[in-house]
């Protein structure tokens, strides 16, 4: 395929600017020069930190221009931002107008061609090609395109006639040994093709379209590693073939080399900016890598593009089902689909088996949201029992020793030092704060204690606690002191 290169169109775009710096575009205007001048002015000035272009407003101002009358030039230029923001059906819409404005437009012709091509019109383009080589029947390369549209159009015997005739007087010719190779794949005559690449090797060893085509040729024959090796053959001669880089894209993506993947993928979009496969491998990869911000940001990009295009739908909501897990913006690439398509799904339509699969996941999480949730609840109430637990048996070690410590006399000394073992472990457990221990040491507690407080309770060991020391002996009766027989009375004096 002959390519419009961006530098050829960059030169295009620029006439006239002179390089200076634009301070303002009148995006209001209807003058339909100063609409061209400005898009010109767009495409000439890209952001100074970023170096992007804003090919959307350049569009948007060619586009204008061209509604205005601007003409032949500035259609071909819309059809060209058109291309670079990945819109082939505006792409072509433009480029039409351009060579229906003049026919004898090579650049609006052949680009025309190619995005009819990218859009599987086959026959349109190889009606392109026919009127070409009609007027011009010693353009070989123009015969050679339309010799690889006839290919891609399935029209093998009229291409294989148009290579005999370049054949005839240039037996030497490079490029049409390339088309009979990927003519010979197409009919599944793998040896022909590899024969026809190796013949176009032989005229011209730096051709990345040969490399390619044998590798592709490699590849249905299940050698893979000798494909790899052919693609990155043709990548390294062309580091933009589209093909070659398609190819290797796909391969890289099926054995997991999500890094080759999105290297030759972007490698491809910026050689075919309008190409929505080569967008939507590059998305694949990135979210292979794990930058699915960017996957998503693209799949939006190609469904802006083409609002039919069905797997960047698909794409998107298996992007949010399995890796971001986010399942409203997962169903609202389906909703969007079933939006786009409305009346022309079928029940039994794929896009309803990825929205069961999206709800029974969200179920899922719903529902293991709610464990979740209940096993923290569980936790916590968990945490705070042995919390209490760890206090409670600090109050009962200290109450316990007291205990040991003012009935030691009524407490039999084998079941003070036994008990005071178990203090002293749920001492060291309550410092430690090992709530895994306590149940344990509190089953042990709980074993010993209790005896040791019927003890306590006893009246003798009460006694002990009220006043402190052993009750003294009863006292024995005094023995009552001997009477001493009362004395006689005095008799009374005899008078003298």
């Amino acid at each position: 395929m002959r390519t419009i290169l961006v530098g050829l169109v960059a030169a295009l775009l620029t006439v006239g600017c002179g390089g200076k710096k634009v301070k303002s575009i009148d995006m209001e205007s209807n003058n339909p020069k100063v609409n061209f001048q400005g898009g010109l002015d767009v495409i000439d000035n890209p952001d100074r930190r970023t170096g992007a272009v804003d090919y959307e407003k350049a569009y948007t101002l060619f586009n204008k221009a061209a509604n205005l009358g601007a003409g032949k030039a500035a259609s071909f230029n819309a059809g060209w931002t058109a291309e670079q923001l990945g819109r082939p059906a505006d792409a072509e819409l433009h480029y039409r107008k351009a060579y229906e404005a003049d026919p004898a437009m090579e650049k609006a012709m052949f680009s025309l061609a190619r995005v009819l091509l990218e859009q599987g019109k086959n026959d349109e383009a190889v009606a392109l090609y026919e009127s070409r080589v009609e007027s011009q029947a010693d353009d070989i390369e123009s015969r050679n395109e339309l010799i690889a549209a006839l290919v891609k159009a399935g029209r093998y015997d009229e291409a294989l006639q148009h290579a005999q005739t370049i054949l005839r007087d240039n037996p030497d010719n490079a490029d049409v040994y390339r088309n009979l190779s990927a003519l010979y794949y197409a009919q599944d005559n793998y040896s022909m093709s590899q024969l026809m690449a190796e013949k176009a090797l032989e005229l011209n060893a730096g051709d990345p379209g040969v490399y390619n085509n044998m590798g592709v040729t490699y590849l249905i024959q299940g050698d893979e590693p000798s494909a790899i090796a052919k693609f990155k053959e043709a990548v390294n001669l062309d580091t933009k073939n589209f093909e070659a880089n398609m190819n290797l894209g796909y391969v890289a993506l099926a054995s997991g080399d999500f890094t080759l993947a999105k290297t030759s993928f972007e490698s491809a979009t910026t050689a075919n900016p309008s190409s929505l496969d080569a967008k939507l491998g590059h998305a694949v990869a990135l979210r292979g890598t794990g930058e699915t911000k960017e996957a998503d940001e693209l799949y939006d990009q190609i469904i802006k593009a083409n609002p039919k295009y069905d797997r960047a739908y698909f794409n998107g909501a298996i992007l949010h089902l399995r890796y971001t897990k986010d399942f409203k913006k997962s169903l609202d690439y389906i909703q969007r689909y079933k939006d786009a398509n409305v009346g022309q799904i079928a029940p039994d339509h794929p896009i309803f088996g990825i929205q069961t699969q999206v709800e029974e996941a969200q179920e899922q999480e719903r529902l293991a949201k709610e464990a979740e949730e209940r096993r923290k609840r569980e936790e916590e109430e968990r945490r705070k029992r042995e919390e209490q637990l760890l206090k409670d048996m600090a109050v009962v070690i200290t109450d316990t020793q007291q205990k040991l410590t003012t009935y030691s006399d009524c407490i039999d000394e084998g079941s003070v030092e036994q008990v005071s073992m178990i203090l002293e472990q749920a001492q060291i457990i309550v410092d430690q704060k090992d709530a895994s221990m306590a149940q344990d040491v509190q089953q042990l507690m709980d074993a010993f204690l209790p005896s040791i407080n019927e003890v306590i309770q006893t009246p003798e060991c009460q006694a002990l606690g009220s006043g402190g020391g052993a009750p003294a002996p009863a006292e024995e009766p005094a023995e009552a002191p001997a009477e001493e027989p009362a004395e006689a009375p005095a008799e009374e004096a005899t008078p003298q």
